[in-house]
């Protein structure tokens, strides 16, 4: 099955707003999973839900880890390749405004939302990132002016440990993104506080 064109399995339900939210989901769940996520974000958007399509162990995800722990870069340069293809063929066919598209994800979703940001800027204005780690071992200097960037974890989430978020944070501002780092004192989870300051503030 093409993973890059409208036959791959999503979710698309039409908003009242101009804006859409790509909402990519983590490990094991499938594109039903974080919609209430996205509505909890701004319930008037439209929501497009893609199902990662790399499957470990029965389990879907949107690229490939290795057995310990790191990724496969190549197997996210392809995910995300195939991910703007899709979006691109997405707003032709439900007449998505290409200027106005958010992304949102958890885990192994955020991770792709945030290589899908470094890689493909021109498509997201800006993304909520929970759960989230460095995609990349080295990110080449990208334009990310005028972009938002939430990035959401939990400081004791030994997936996404706070010295790698500082570094992460720092290096998407020296690339010009509006980062707000947030931090909860528990693991590899969203906070409700979290995702209730970001809608608060996407309103605004």
């Amino acid at each position: 099955m093409p993973h890059n064109d409208l036959s791959r399995p999503h979710v698309f339900h039409a908003g009242t707003s101009s804006r859409t939210i790509v909402a990519l989901h983590g490990t094991g769940s499938d594109e039903h999973n974080i919609l209430g996520l996205a509505r909890a974000l701004d319930p008037t958007a439209s929501v497009l839900s893609p199902r990662g399509m790399h499957v470990e162990a029965g389990m879907n995800r949107f690229f490939e880890r290795y057995a310990d722990g790191t990724f496969n870069e190549q197997s996210i340069e392809a995910a995300v390749t195939n991910l703007a293809e899709f979006i691109a063929a997405a707003i032709t066919e439900y007449a998505i405004d290409a200027g106005n598209i958010f992304a949102t994800g958890f885990s192994n979703g955020a991770n792709t939302a945030s290589a899908l940001i470094v890689r493909h800027p021109e498509l997201l204005d800006g993304a909520a990132l929970f759960g989230s780690t460095v995609p990349f071992a080295h990110v080449d200097p990208v334009d990310l002016t005028g972009k938002k960037i939430w990035l959401a974890n939990g400081d004791h989430d030994s997936y996404a440990p706070v010295a790698v978020s500082e570094r992460w944070v720092e290096q998407l501002r020296d690339f010009g993104a509006d980062v707000t780092w947030l931090r909860h004192p528990g693991g590899h989870e969203i906070s409700p506080e979290h995702v209730q300051l970001i809608a608060d503030e996407l309103r605004s």
